[in-house]
């Protein structure tokens, strides 16, 4: 999962276990292209979508990923761009040097096209690597927030969606019709969150196309656990020799936008850390093993969400 984390008295973010200092960021000119509905192929890595992009002459796999707020790239093949911020580093294994904020130009998926990025710059090796692909960076939401995304991952597709006035994708570029659900979502600091319910319970979901499965705070739904099937369970230990326990479960009933999704699976973890990067408290995050139920639509300007049954026609 490319989720993020963030210290309790700074303003530290963890990508993937390194930990650096979040730089104050002004807005980015908004971006352009001559289309009305970019379609952009998908590959896929695990559980990862991968979507191929440019800056400059380096074209390269990015991780589509609403978990992350804004471009990141990695260290690996970025280490010399140039230094906007210096960020303060610190991995699992103690130091990560090599962190910083950059300016990014001529960043393009297609014919989709940004002028300037800010960007951050970090190590993200621990995707390569547990997925044996080339990963320049992640994708975050900041990217589409004056656009609308559809996923279609059983055809391997990305539609990127240019607005009408009323913020609404145009009836003739609509890549689907009649969705089977829909639900508005809350977009704060650059994070999607949908309100649902697990077994009849009440809660604030993340939505993060960067997670490999579905997590939820062990603590906010312990009394949750009795109508779960534990599947295994297992212990990590963190900085300092403490440890927790992780908990794959599966449950009954999910609830989104009023639609009943079955046999669910999800990951029980600590998720305190996530809420403090969200800014925003978080029951649970929805990852792959949800969104892969069907075709999906993120419009960010409406704030909505929209899924849609796969039909092979």
């Amino acid at each position: 999962m490319a989720g993020w984390q963030k210290g309790e008295c700074s303003s530290l973010v963890s990508v993937n276990g390194i930990t650096f200092k979040n730089a104050v960021r002004s807005p980015d000119p908004d971006p352009s292209g001559d289309f009305n509905t970019l379609i952009v192929p998908i590959k896929r890595a695990g559980n990862l979508i991968i979507v191929e992009a440019q800056i400059d002459s380096v074209a390269g796999n990015f991780v589509l990923d609403t978990g992350a707020p804004y471009l990141v790239l990695n260290a690996t093949y970025f280490r010399d761009m140039p230094h906007i911020a210096e960020q303060e580093s610190a991995g699992l294994n103690g130091s990560a040097p090599g962190s910083f904020t950059t300016e990014v130009h001529n960043f393009n998926i297609l014919d989709l096209h940004y002028p300037r990025l800010t960007a951050d710059v970090t190590d993200l090796s621990a995707i390569e690597n547990g997925k044996n692909i080339k990963i320049l960076g992640l994708l975050g939401t900041r990217l589409f927030n004056k656009l609308a995304i559809t996923v279609d991952l059983f055809r391997n597709t990305l539609y990127i969606h240019k607005l009408n006035d009323d913020g609404e994708i145009p009836l003739a570029e609509k890549a689907f019709h009649d969705p089977w659900m829909v639900t508005p979502f809350k977009y704060m600091n650059d994070i999607i969150f949908i309100k649902g319910a697990a077994n009849n319970n009440t809660m604030w979901f993340a939505f993060d196309s960067g997670a490999e499965t579905n997590l939820m705070d062990y603590d906010r739904v312990r009394k949750l656990l009795p109508g779960m099937q534990v599947i295994s369970r297992t212990k990590t230990t963190g900085v300092g020799g403490s440890s927790s326990e992780v908990i794959y479960a599966r449950f009954d009933t999910l609830t989104i936008g009023g639609r009943r999704f079955i046999k669910n699976r999800v990951l029980l973890t600590n998720l305190d850390k996530m809420g403090k990067a969200y800014g925003h408290s978080v029951d649970g995050i929805l990852g792959y093993d949800f969104f892969i139920r069907g075709i999906f639509t993120i419009n960010f300007v409406k704030k909505e969400f929209e899924m849609y049954i796969y039909t092979n026609q």
